[in-house]
């Protein structure tokens, strides 16, 4: 417990809860909870036993999930390619020189900065709603992490076989494919499902855009409140993101033990489908449409300017973005460590102490349901909800962005602490601890810093996302890109875009320094 309070890890911790006292007082602390809203918001979740199944409406939905499928399988297959190709121009390895690998990496993080629903948006106004859209705005962010991660595992990798290969007269790239490559196959194969795994709900998220899928149609049940509709598509929703989330953790368990060929032969099939369900038409790329919109529309975008509230409306909704990524981590945080207690799976020796019950059981799979439901529900559905019983502000978005994070946060935090060594929990429970005084005691202390890793990872994710819950109206810069686009005012939308890009930047090094100094070893 004493490593928990080291002197830089307090002060860290005081400055956090400055932050958030910071962010929730602009939050507003007066009018938070509308308490009419509550026959509207209970509604809502009785309806869950009673959802539609009307045959036409369940082949809508059946269409639907196929091409939010669709949209996933090709959105993740490009991010893969950009990013095997990218890691070979990131990896210092083979490029050899540090100031070309410091540009290439600042070249990739203006992507990796942009969230899909942001490319989704503007390649609307050069594509329309065709079914690229979605697969670009899935492949184009996502490629960019991905070759950040690729490159990372090819640099921390074993350099012997690089070497080796080196020494006998090989390329950079030929030492990397046969030295390095068969010691991060196995990962790069891991982490490839996880992205499918995130394009799933990425997928479902752009759908708010107008591309189609079971977003789009979550998105036209809400508005006319149809609520059975509403919980069908929930439900349909939850199906994709679990099913995606057990293939993808079967394959990380396995993953010494897969084929490549296989894998390699049951995505070329998924891919062929996937073109074939959605009707994807790659010559729309190079269409004279295209290549007389691009010009057109990089021409609206430039120069970037101030909208019509100026330095002080980009200055205000910077800092509402700031409190909405603050709050947001805040609830993802708590709600997903109490979705961690939750879920995790006991350990051998837990088992063979207490003899778990029916009861027991039952527990952990409700709460490994609701904490699928956290993460399978869009952001923005998840924001209309809760502007049921909140007033419109920045808490509705941040409870709702919290919500959906701490479904995703649960799932890794739970992950995490089962991979810890089991000697301290087991000490104290022998030593009669139980409850919170077993988790202060026997799981915080093994598993803290990999739990804060997490948390700021996911604190800079939060930040991209703050334009999806802004988009439908819930402050801060998103809201503020959304007002622009619709006055189709281009050249202040490219401010913003540069604001939000600066903010996600200092946020990824802000992060990556906090990470240094918590797990920084005491002189």
């Amino acid at each position: 417990m004493n490593s928990l309070l080291r002197p830089r890890r307090v002060r860290v911790l005081v400055v956090a809860l400055v932050v958030i006292v910071w962010s929730a007082s602009r939050a507003g602390w007066s009018t938070v909870v509308n308490a009419g809203g509550w026959s509207s918001f209970s509604r809502f979740w009785t309806t869950a036993v009673d959802p539609e199944l009307a045959g036409e409406f369940l082949r809508l939905t059946w269409d639907a999930a196929l091409q939010t499928l669709a949209f996933a399988v090709l959105g993740s297959t490009v991010a893969l390619l950009f990013g095997a190709f990218g890691s070979l121009l990131m990896s210092r390895r083979v490029i050899g020189s540090r100031v070309a690998h410091r540009v290439a990496a600042s070249c990739a993080a203006l992507p990796r900065a942009v969230h899909e629903i942001l490319v989704a948006l503007l390649l609307v106004q050069i594509l329309g709603f065709d079914p690229l859209v979605a697969v670009l705005a899935i492949g184009i962010p996502f490629g960019a992490v991905t070759a950040k991660v690729y490159a990372d595992a090819i640099d921390d990798a074993d350099s012997a076989g690089f070497d080796a290969l080196r020494a006998t007269g090989a390329n950079r790239v030929g030492a990397v494919l046969y030295g390095i490559g068969p010691l991060v196959r196995a990962e790069f194969v891991a982490y490839g499902f996880y992205r499918f795994e995130c394009a799933i709900r990425s997928a479902a998220v752009l759908g708010i855009v107008g591309v189609g899928g079971l977003g789009f149609q979550l998105d036209l049940s809400f508005e006319s409140l149809r609520y059975r509709e509403i919980w069908t598509l929930i439900f349909a929703l939850m199906l994709l993101s679990g099913g995606a989330d057990a293939v993808s953790s079967s394959v990380r368990r396995v993953r010494s033990r897969v084929s490549l060929r296989w894998i390699l032969g049951a995505a070329g099939v998924a891919v062929a489908w996937s073109f074939w369900q959605v009707g994807i038409a790659p010559s729309s790329l190079w269409s004279e449409r295209t290549r007389r919109r691009v010009p057109e529309f990089v021409d609206d975008l430039l120069p970037p300017r101030l909208g019509p509230g100026g330095w002080s409306g980009l200055w205000s909704a910077t800092l509402d973005t700031v409190a909405l990524s603050a709050l947001s981590l805040l609830v993802a945080v708590v709600v997903g460590l109490l979705g961690a207690a939750a879920i995790r799976r006991p350990s051998p020796w837990m088992s063979r102490m207490r003899q778990r019950t029916w009861p027991d059981r039952l527990a952990r799979s409700a709460s490994r349901i609701v904490v699928l439901l956290f993460r399978a529900v869009p952001a923005p559905i998840w924001a209309f909800l809760f502007v049921l019983i909140l007033y419109p502000g920045l808490w509705p978005g941040a409870v709702a962005l919290g919500i959906y994070n701490a479904g995703v946060l649960g799932r890794l935090f739970a992950e995490a602490i089962e991979t810890q060594p089991e000697q301290a929990e087991r000490g104290v429970v022998l030593a009669g601890a139980t409850g919170p005084t077993r988790w202060a005691y026997g799981v915080l202390p093994q598993a803290h810093l990999r739990l804060v890793s997490l948390s700021l990872y996911r604190a800079e994710v939060i930040v991209r996302e703050t334009i999806v819950i802004g988009v439908v109206g819930a402050g801060g810069l998103g809201q503020l890109l959304r007002d622009d686009l619709a006055a189709r005012d281009f050249q202040a939308v490219t401010g913003v875009i540069v604001v939000l890009i600066v903010l996600a930047i200092a946020t990824d090094q802000l992060g990556a320094a906090l990470r240094r100094s918590v797990s920084r070893p005491r002189t």
